[in-house]
């Protein structure tokens, strides 16, 4: 049976890793949770998304939210107490540096949060899916930003070499011009912790250099569409080590004592075919 829906993630996993991305798409596919990693990740990004929808404005309203933190479910990853506690203390006060400073740059005004777009990839019969976090709109400078909300320290964003969610968003956000006719498009990266506030922007261009590059994706997702192999696949990682995604099925999630999040991957020797 062919796969239709895709994500940025999917296609960077596919790329990096068939081994991995197989494994993957059978662990979650049957329902499976995520990682501790996961789970904390979006944790925050709904207390992110309450913020930017103004329903958390003060210390005490992120208190209250805090009472939904999910004990049982990171008990059974973490298997100890004390990292538990440590990533509830690292959620509580990130979102509390966020909620007394959220990212509201001059001009801008709230448009979407956490916006889900889904569009069709004409002559592959596959659908591409993305939620932006935050979408902000400055009707002066009838310019568009899409935000994404990270954890985890901020990649390079390069026009000339965009990432697969670069063009995920630049494909979906044509969904979006007739209800806002923007001129400029730019994609930003912000990255939440207990203790800073770090972005990273890019202004998406239309040269035939990206045109380039999506082709290659679409390429990428007529490969990922078709059913799985049957043979064994090894990990893309020399030797006997596994590539982090391989690594990441099996995460052990630690808080420094910084406050800050850091996934440490475990190596595992290479599954054997029976």
């Amino acid at each position: 049976m062919h796969r239709t829906l895709f994500s940025p993630a999917m296609v960077e996993i596919f790329r990096s890793c068939r081994r991995a991305y197989e494994i993957a798409y059978s662990k979650f596919s049957t329902g499976e949770s995520g990682t501790a990693s996961a789970t904390c990740k979006r944790f925050i990004l709904k207390g992110i998304a309450e913020i930017n929808k103004s329903r958390i404005t003060t210390v005490n309203q992120v208190q209250k939210y805090m009472g939904n933190w999910p004990v049982e479910d990171l008990e059974k990853h973490f298997g100890e107490k004390e990292l538990n506690t440590r990533a509830f203390l690292f959620a509580y006060k990130a979102l509390i540096r966020y909620a007394t400073n959220p990212y509201r740059p001059d001009g801008a005004l709230v448009v979407a949060v956490g916006l889900k777009l889904r569009a069709r990839v004409a002559h592959v019969r596959v659908y591409v899916e993305d939620t932006i976090d935050l979408v902000l709109w400055y009707p002066a400078q009838k310019k568009l930003e899409l935000v994404d909300f990270q954890t985890q320290p901020l990649k390079r964003l390069d026009p000339s070499w965009p990432t697969a969610t670069m063009l995920f968003k630049q494909y979906l956000s044509e969904r979006l011009q007739m209800r806002w006719a923007f001129d400029t498009l730019a994609l930003t990266q912000c990255r939440i912790t207990a203790g800073e506030f770090q972005t990273n922007s890019v202004t998406f261009d239309s040269t035939s250099t990206t045109r380039l590059h999506w082709d290659e994706l679409v390429a990428t997702l007529e490969e990922m569409k078709q059913p799985p192999a049957q043979e064994h696949r090894p990990c893309s990682a020399p030797s006997t080590q596994e590539c982090k995604y391989c690594a990441t099925l099996k995460p052990v999630l630690e808080i420094s004592e910084e406050g800050k999040l850091q996934l440490l991957y475990k190596t595992a020797k290479t599954a054997k075919t029976a």
